[in-house]
């Protein structure tokens, strides 16, 4: 009786909810190399320079924490580069569709097969919190999570979590516990050549923005695209961490 009462109390005092993978990396799709080469674009030579510094740096925290080569930056010379690019937008809203009043930023995702073929980090450069370097970083480290399928944490001490970390102290555990767990699978996909039999040979997805960096509140900004999202990668994360909970009581 009390084993059955210990067990339920576990149960029911387990984190329920943390990190999450995206949509996308949840139904199969991967990127078919690690790690993902970034480069940053801007005609703004000094804003060029103060992106590609600070990306870097936020590169090194994931990457450090983590122990994982995740990225690669390589800086642009001269034409722009065709794949995985951070960028300064000026027309935010008519490019991506977004809510230009709300979100810092939004990564877009593209596939091709059973690959992530492209990503994109876009910043709403009109955003007046983006006047901030430090939340400029804080950003960049919230995209390039989106980058390697990592969706909205609700961990709201996350740097995943859907809202501005402001001020920002670091990832979280949440955080590297989701970059691992995301490596580990993007790992064992490359090892086994997984296809999705949701993937469709020789065919892009169209450019749809799929997860963003919000300010304020997760109820102010967030677009339906996200919040759709964050709930399939909430529902995934759940039953994830019971299937794993039951597996260890075995």
């Amino acid at each position: 009786m009390m084993k059955t009462l210990s067990i339920l109390l576990t149960l029911f005092t387990l984190p329920a909810w943390g990190y999450n993978f995206t949509k996308d990396f949840a139904n199969g799709f991967y990127w078919q190399n690690l790690p993902v080469k970034m480069t940053v674009i801007d005609a703004d030579s000094s804003r060029k320079a103060k992106l590609e510094n600070l990306t870097q740096q936020a590169m090194g925290e994931w990457q450090t924490r983590s122990g994982h080569t995740l990225w690669n930056f390589v800086i642009a010379n001269g034409s722009a580069p065709t794949s995985n690019i951070i960028r300064w937008s000026t027309n935010f809203a008519a490019e991506t569709g977004m809510d230009a009043n709300t979100v810092l930023a939004v990564t877009i995702r593209y596939t091709d097969g059973p690959y992530f073929a492209k990503a994109e980090i876009v910043f709403n450069g009109k955003h007046p919190q983006l006047a901030y370097n430090s939340n400029i970083l804080t950003t960049l480290t919230h995209e390039l999570g989106h980058t390697q399928g990592l969706d909205h944490s609700s961990d709201m001490s996350a740097v995943m979590a859907p809202t501005l970390q402001n001020p920002y102290y670091g990832l979280a555990t949440d955080d590297v516990s989701g970059i691992e767990a995301a490596y580990d699978e993007t790992n064992h996909r490359q090892l086994i050549h997984f296809v999705s039999p949701l993937a469709t040979n020789n065919e892009t997805t169209s450019k749809s923005p799929l997860s963003c960096g919000t300010v304020g509140a997760a109820t102010t900004g967030a677009s339906t695209n996200s919040l759709l999202s964050l709930s399939a990668g909430m529902l995934i994360g759940f039953v994830r961490k019971i299937y794993r909970w039951f597996k260890s009581l075995l």
